[in-house]
């Protein structure tokens, strides 16, 4: 029963995180868009890059998360 509720607090613990994470990168994103940069093309890509892979692993553990709720 222990491991069990440490599992599921860790998962929660981290699909908050990366949650938060790509919170974060989106809402800059949208502000940056608005500052002009030399280097804007190039730093827009990495951010939409981290963005898309943030998002799979906050969708990945949200499913891994209600997999263990449901076993």
């Amino acid at each position: 029963m222990t491991t069990w509720v440490l599992n599921t607090v860790g998962l929660l613990a981290t699909t908050i995180g990366a949650l938060i994470v790509f919170l974060h990168l989106h809402r800059t994103s949208r502000i940056s868009d608005n500052v002009p940069s030399s280097d804007a093309a190039a730093s827009a890509k990495d951010r939409r890059l981290l963005m898309i892979t943030m998002g799979l692993m906050a969708a990945w553990f949200v499913i891994q998360y209600v997999a263990l709720l449901l076993t």
